[in-house]
C-alpha cells in the first residue's frame, strides 16, 4: 500500500483545486519558506481524523478554510481527499484502491467520507488504526517534531514505542472497555440507589399489602353471609308485608262503614243544632223585648213619681220659676265645663299621636338595632364554632409534628429511641421559614428535610447498624463533624446579584442556629432563589446552567439547565406541615381577635338598644298618664252630660207645672205603664216556651253525640290499629329499601342475584354475630391501601428484576476487567517485544549514521509497562556525554532520525511524510540520511518536504510549491528519473 494521491481545495493556502500524485518510492517537496509546503503534512494529519486546531498551526476551526486574499475571496469550505493505492489489502477493507475525504464548512461542521461513502470520523480511525498509517503514528512528522522526540518526557515518548508496537488499538479498545466499566459501575450504583429506595419503600408496601389482602379476605367473607342474610331478611319482610297489607284492607274496609253511619248522625246532629241555635236566637229577641220593656215600666214609673212631686208645687208658682232660673244656670255653667273638657281632651289626643310616632321610631331604631345585634351574635357563634374546629385542628397537628407521625418510619424509630444518643433532628425541624418562601425552601430541600443532623459519623453509623439489624428501613444522616458547607463563587454571586428578580441564596432565606451552618449550606449554600421563571431562565444563561436556581413559586433550572416545574403538588411532609400550622394558628388569632370586635360592637349596640329602651320607657309612661287624664276627662264628660240630661228632664217638669196639666198626663202614663205590664208578662210566658223547647233539642244532640262518640271511638281504635299497621310497613319498607340499596351499591348486586345464588347457612343470630366480629376487625384495620396489593407486587418485581440486572451488571464488570487484564497482557507482550527490537535496531543504525558511538534505550519502571516512560541515550563517538541536552541541534536531529529508521526496520510502513527533518544535518549526515533512505526504496513510501539539495538529489521525483499569488499555494513538479534516463 501507498498514497497514490492527495486533493485539496481550499484548504489553507490551497485555494485552487490541487492535486499532487506521488510515485512509489522517494517523493520530494520544495518551495520557498511561506509557500505551503507544510500544509501537505497538516492536510494528510487533518484528514486522518486530527481534531487539535493548534497541532494544525492554527488558532480556530476557521484557519483550516482559505480565507482569501487581495484578489480572491474566502471560501465557504475546505476539502482534502487522501488516495491510497491498497491493491496489497493491506488495509482491512475490500478495496485495492481507497479513497478518504474529510470537508469542514464555515458554520463548523465536518463531513468525512471512505469511498464516496459518507460515515464517522470513528469509521476513519478504526480503519487505519496500528497501520502505520495513522495521525498520531511515527510515519508522520510534521516540521519542528524531530527534536520532540528526544526533548520530550520520558512517559510521553511511549506513544512512538505504542504505535510501533501495534497496540494503539488495544489501547483505545482497553479506554473504550474503561469507558464501558466506568458506565457499568454508574449504572451499578444508579440501581443500588434506586434499589436502597426500593428498600425503604418495599417493607411498609409488603406491610399494607398483607393488610389489603386480609382485608379482601374478610370482605369476602363479610359478603358471603351478609348477602345471605339480606336474603333471608327480604324473603322475612316480604311475609310480613303480605300480611299487613291483607290486615290493612280489612280495616279500611270497617273503617269506611262505620264512618259512613257516621256521617248519618252527623246530617241529624247538624239539623237539630241549626233549630236550637234558631231557638237561642228567638230567645235573645224575646229577652231583649223584655228588656226593653221593663226600661219603659221603669221610665213610666219614674214619670209618674215626678208627676206626683209636681203636684207639690202648684201652691208655690215663685219657687218652681226660681228653681227653673237656678238649673237653667247650672246647665250653661255645665255646658262650659263640657266645652272646656272636650278641649282639653283634643290637646290630650294630639300629644298622644305624637308621643306615638316617637314611639314608632324608636321601635324601629331597636328592631334594627336588635337585628344587627343578632347577625353578630350568629357571627361570634359561627367564629366560636370555627375556633373550635380550629384548636381541634391545631392540637391535632401540633400531636402529629410533635410526635413525628410525617417522618418515615425508620426516621422515626430512631428519634423515639432512648438509646440512640447525639441525634438532634431533621433538617425541616432545625430551621425557621418566613411564609413568602416557604414553597421554594420546600423544593430546595426535597426529601432532604428528612435527613436527620447528628454529631459525628460514628453516631450515624450506630444509627444505621441499629436500622439494619432491626430491619426498619433506611435513613440518611448528616454527621455535624463531617458535613462540609457548600457556596456560589464571589465572582458569579457578584454578577447575578445587579439581576433584576434576584431574591438572594437560598441559605440566606432561613433561620438556623450556627451549630448547623455547614449544614444548612450544604443544602442550600449554593441554590439561588428567583422571583419568576423569566429570570430563573435569564441567570441560568448568564451563569452557564452551573447552580440549581428556584423561583418562588417552585419552579426549578437544575444545573445543566433542565427545567422541572408545573402546579405545586401538596405533599404531606415537615416543613408543609408546619406552614399549614401556622396558617392555621393565624387564622385562629384572626377568629379570636375578629370576636374580640363583634363582642365590642355587640356592648355598644347593647348600649344603644338600652338607651332607646329607656326612652320607649319614658315615652309609654307619659302615653299611660295621657291616656289616664283623658279617661279621667272623658269620665268627667259623662258625668257632666248624665248632670245635664237630668236638670234638662227636671227643668221640663217644673215647666210642666207652671202649664198646670199634670192630672191628664198621669192618667196618661198609667194606661201606658198598664199596657206594658200586660206585653212584659206575654214576652215571659213566649221565652219560657222557648226555654223548654230548647232543653228538648238538648236532651236529643246529646244522645246522638254519644251515639257518635261511641262510633268514633271505634273508628279511632281502628285508626290507631291501621296507622300502627301503616308505619310498620313504612318501616319495613324503608328497611328493604335501604338493604336492596346496599346490594346495589355494596355488592352491585340485585335481589333476585343474591336470593339465587346466597343461601344462610348459620343460625341467624350466629350470623349476626360473625357479621358483627368481621366488621370489627375491618375497623381495626383502619386506613387500607388496596393498591398495595399490586404496587408491592410491582415494586418487588422491579426490586427483583434490578437485583437481577445488578448481578447482570457485576458479571458484565467482570467480564469487562477480565477483558481489560487480557489486553493489558497482550500490550506488555507486544510492547515488551518491539521495545527490545526497537532497542536493538537502535543501536546498529546509531553506529552506522554517526560512523560509531553508542546508543541505548531504557525503561523508567521496568515493572510497569502498561505505562513505564522510555530513556534514550546517545553518546557520539569521541565524546563523553551524560545528558541529551549536552548534544548539539544536528546530533539532537541524526539522533532523533535514527530512533526513526529503527522503528521502521522494526516495524515498516507504507508511507512515511517527513517535514525537514533534516534541516539541522549539515551536507555530510544529509548525505548519510540520504543513502540510508536508499535502503527503504522498495520497502516505504517517503513524502519529503525538505530545503536540502542534497536530500533532492535522492527523490524519484519533486513537487514544487510557489506562491506566485499572495496567499495561494501552486503546484510544479518533475520527475527526476526521467532527467536521469
Amino acid at each position: 500500500m501507498y498514497l497514490k494521491s492527495i486533493k485539496a481545495y481550499g484548504f489553507k493556502s490551497f485555494a485552487d483545486k490541487t492535486e499532487i500524485n506521488f510515485m512509489k518510492n522517494i517523493n520530494g517537496i520544495v518551495g520557498p519558506n511561506g509557500s505551503g509546503k507544510s500544509n501537505v503534512v497538516d492536510a494528510v494529519r487533518w484528514v486522518l481524523g486530527e481534531q487539535s486546531i493548534k497541532s494544525l498551526r492554527g488558532d480556530s476551526s476557521i484557519d483550516i478554510i482559505f480565507s482569501g486574499s487581495k484578489s480572491r475571496k474566502a471560501l465557504n469550505s475546505a476539502s482534502v481527499t487522501l488516495i491510497f493505492d491498497n491493491s496489497d489489502m493491506y488495509l482491512p477493507i475490500n478495496y485495492t484502491e481507497v479513497s478518504v475525504k474529510r470537508i469542514m464548512y464555515r458554520t463548523g461542521e465536518s463531513e468525512y467520507y471512505l469511498n464516496n461513502e459518507l460515515c464517522r470520523l470513528k469509521d476513519i480511525t478504526g480503519l487505519f488504526i496500528d497501520s502505520g498509517v495513522d495521525k498520531e503514528s511515527f510515519n508522520i512528522i510534521s516540521q519542528g517534531k524531530i527534536d520532540e522526540i528526544l526533548s520530550a518526557k520520558a512517559s510521553d515518548r511511549r506513544v512512538v514505542f505504542e504505535s510501533a508496537a501495534g497496540v494503539l488499538k488495544y489501547k483505545r479498545r482497553k479506554m473504550e472497555a474503561l469507558r464501558k466499566l466506568d458506565r457499568t459501575n454508574s449504572n451499578i450504583e444508579r440501581i443500588n440507589d434506586i434499589i436502597r429506595e426500593l428498600e425503604v419503600n418495599l417493607e411498609p408496601l409488603k406491610k399494607q399489602s398483607e393488610d389489603a389482602s386480609k382485608y379482601l379476605e374478610l370482605k369476602d367473607n363479610l359478603k358471603e353471609i351478609e348477602v345471605s342474610l339480606i336474603a333471608y331478611d327480604l324473603d322475612k319482610y316480604n311475609y310480613n308485608i303480605e300480611n299487613m297489607q291483607s290486615r290493612i284492607d280489612e280495616l279500611n274496609d270497617e273503617i269506611a262503614g262505620l264512618s259512613s253511619n257516621n256521617s248519618s248522625y252527623d246530617v241529624e246532629l247538624l239539623k237539630k243544632k241549626e233549630e236550637l241555635k234558631k231557638i237561642d236566637n228567638d230567645i235573645n229577641d224575646c229577652q231583649y223585648s223584655l228588656l226593653e220593656l221593663i226600661k219603659n215600666i221603669e221610665k213610666i214609673d219614674a214619670n209618674v213619681r215626678v208627676l206626683r212631686e209636681r203636684e207639690k208645687y202648684t201652691k208655690n208658682n215663685d219657687k218652681i220659676s226660681s228653681n227653673i232660673v237656678n238649673i237653667k244656670e247650672r246647665i250653661l255653667k255645665i255646658d262650659a265645663d263640657i266645652n272646656n273638657l272636650n278641649l282639653e281632651i283634643n290637646n290630650y289626643n294630639s300629644n298622644l299621636v305624637s308621643l306615638n310616632d316617637k314611639k314608632q321610631v324608636i321601635n324601629k331604631l331597636i328592631k334594627e338595632y336588635n337585628d344587627k345585634k343578632n347577625k353578630i351574635a350568629n357571627g361570634i357563634d359561627k367564629n366560636n364554632r370555627n375556633l373550635t374546629d380550629l384548636n381541634f385542628k391545631i392540637e391535632y397537628q401540633e400531636n402529629n409534628i410533635n410526635n413525628n407521625n410525617s417522618l418515615p418510619s425508620s426516621i422515626k424509630n430512631i428519634m423515639n429511641n432512648p438509646r440512640l444518643h447525639n441525634c438532634h433532628n431533621v433538617i425541616g425541624k432545625l430551621i425557621e421559614i418566613e411564609d413568602k418562601y416557604l414553597s421554594c425552601i420546600n423544593i430546595a430541600l426535597g426529601s432532604a428535610s428528612n435527613y436527620l443532623v447528628v454529631d459525628s459519623s460514628d453516631d450515624a453509623k450506630e444509627m444505621v447498624k441499629y436500622l439494619k439489624d432491626n430491619k426498619l428501613g433506611r435513613a440518611t444522616f448528616f454527621p455535624i463533624d463531617v458535613i462540609k458547607s457548600r457556596s456560589i463563587d464571589d465572582v458569579t454571586l457578584d454578577r447575578i446579584r445587579k439581576v433584576e428578580g434576584f431574591i438572594d441564596i437560598a441559605s440566606n432565606l432561613v433561620k438556623y442556629k450556627d451549630v448547623y451552618h455547614n449544614i444548612i449550606l450544604n443544602r442550600l449554600g449554593n441554590i439561588i432563589v428567583a422571583s419568576d421563571i423569566d429570570t430563573a431562565n435569564n441567570i441560568s444563561k448568564m451563569i452557564n446552567n452551573r447552580y440549581k436556581i428556584v423561583t418562588l413559586d417552585g419552579q426549578v433550572i437544575n444545573v445543566g439547565g433542565s427545567v422541572t416545574g408545573g402546579s405545586a403538588i401538596s405533599k404531606n411532609n415537615l416543613i408543609s406541615e408546619k406552614y399549614e400550622l401556622e396558617n392555621k394558628k393565624r387564622e385562629y388569632d384572626r377568629l379570636f381577635n375578629n370576636n374580640k370586635e363583634l363582642e365590642k360592637e355587640m356592648n355598644n349596640l347593647l348600649k344603644d338598644i338600652s338607651i332607646k329602651e329607656k326612652e320607649l320607657y319614658d315615652i309609654n309612661s307619659n302615653i299611660i298618664n295621657i291616656e289616664d287624664i283623658i279617661n279621667k276627662n272623658k269620665q268627667d264628660l259623662d258625668n257632666n252630660k248624665s248632670l245635664k240630661d237630668n236638670l234638662v228632664r227636671e227643668l221640663k217638669d217644673l215647666e210642666a207645672i207652671n202649664k198646670n196639666n199634670s192630672d191628664s198626663e198621669l192618667e196618661s202614663l198609667f194606661n201606658t205603664y198598664y199596657e206594658a205590664i200586660s206585653n212584659k208578662d206575654k214576652e215571659e210566658a213566649r221565652i219560657e216556651k222557648l226555654k223548654r223547647k230548647k232543653q228538648d233539642l238538648h236532651d236529643s244532640i246529646n244522645e246522638i253525640e254519644n251515639i257518635s262518640k261511641q262510633s268514633n271511638n271505634y273508628i279511632n281504635n281502628k285508626e290507631k290499629e291501621l296507622n300502627k299497621l301503616e308505619l310498620n310497613l313504612s318501616t319495613i319498607n324503608i328497611k328493604m329499601d335501604n338493604l336492596l340499596l346496599r346490594l346495589s351499591e355494596e355488592y352491585n348486586m340485585t335481589y333476585q342475584s343474591a336470593v339465587n345464588n346466597y343461601k344462610l347457612e348459620l343460625e341467624e343470630d350466629l350470623a349476626r354475630e360473625r357479621v358483627a366480629d368481621i366488621k370489627n376487625s375491618l375497623n381495626r384495620l383502619s386506613c387500607v391501601n388496596l393498591g398495595a396489593i399490586d404496587e408491592y407486587k410491582r415494586v418487588s418485581d422491579r426490586y427483583n428484576f434490578l437485583n437481577s440486572q445488578k448481578e447482570d451488571l457485576h458479571q458484565a464488570e467482570d467480564m469487562l476487567l477480565e477483558i481489560i487484564n487480557e489486553m493489558d497482557a497482550v500490550m506488555k507482550d507486544r510492547f515488551l517485544k518491539t521495545f527490545e527490537e526497537i532497542r536493538v535496531e537502535f543501536k546498529k543504525v546509531f553506529k552506522e549514521l554517526f560512523g560509531g558511538g553508542e546508543a541505548e534505550l531504557t525503561l523508567t519502571e521496568p515493572d510497569n509497562l502498561l505505562d513505564t516512560g522510555i530513556e534514550i541515550m546517545a553518546v557520539p563517538s569521541g565524546k563523553k556525554l551524560k545528558s541529551l541536552s549536552l548534544l548539539s541541534g544536528g546530533e539532537k536531529t541524526f539522533t532523533a532520525i535514527s530512533l526513526l529508521f529503527a522503528i521502521l526496520n522494526v516495524r515498516p510502513v507504507p508511507f512515511c511524510l517527513l517535514d525537514e527533518v533534516e534541516a539541522a544535518l549539515d551536507d555530510a549526515n544529509v548525505e548519510s540520511f540520504g543513502r540510508y533512505l536508499e535502503k527503504y526504496r522498495d520497502k516505504t513510501q517517503f513524502i519529503l518536504i525538505t530545503h536540502k539539495k542534497k536530500t533532492m538529489e535522492f527523490a524519484d521525483v519533486l513537487y514544487g510549491i510557489t506562491m506566485q499569488e499572495s496567499g495561494v499555494s501552486k503546484l510544479v513538479s518533475v520527475r527526476l528519473e526521467d532527467i536521469k534516463n
